[in-house]
């Protein structure tokens, strides 16, 4: 029964590393900006529909934009906004840290089961004096 202990405790062990590495990866990404979209590359107000929403005045920017309601003063004259003049960059970041953080966590609880059920364990001989 004490080699069994002891391979639970090992196995601990492993589980509680990989978890802490999974979690300092994840934290170290978030400290990381290469997330977000370009600045070269900025994509169209509708590929963040389903990310975000932008009201103006109670009304959702793209609806303001199609009605012709939104416009730059260019000069003496204003010019309409068109929705392809608002461009918006995303990050990613959710995208990137998912897994790290699944992993960690799931590691750093396997471990703490394990340890928790460490103590409840008893020998055959303890078991049978009892």
């Amino acid at each position: 029964m004490r080699n069994i202990r002891l391979q639970f405790v090992i196995l601990a062990m492993v589980f509680a590393s990989f978890g802490i590495v999974q979690l300092g990866r994840a934290l170290q990404d978030f400290h990381r900006n290469y997330f977000w979209t370009p600045t070269t590359r900025q994509e169209s107000l509708e590929k963040g529909k389903d990310s975000f929403e932008i009201y103006v005045r109670g009304q959702l920017l793209n609806r303001r934009l199609q009605a012709g309601e939104l416009a730059l003063k260019m000069g003496e004259s204003w010019s309409p906004l068109q929705e392809s003049d608002v461009t918006v960059r995303l990050n990613h970041i959710h995208e990137v840290t998912r897994k790290p953080l699944i992993l960690g966590v799931g590691l750093l609880s396997a471990t703490i089961a394990w340890l928790v059920a460490l103590p409840g364990m008893r020998s055959g001989k303890e078991s049978a004096s009892d």
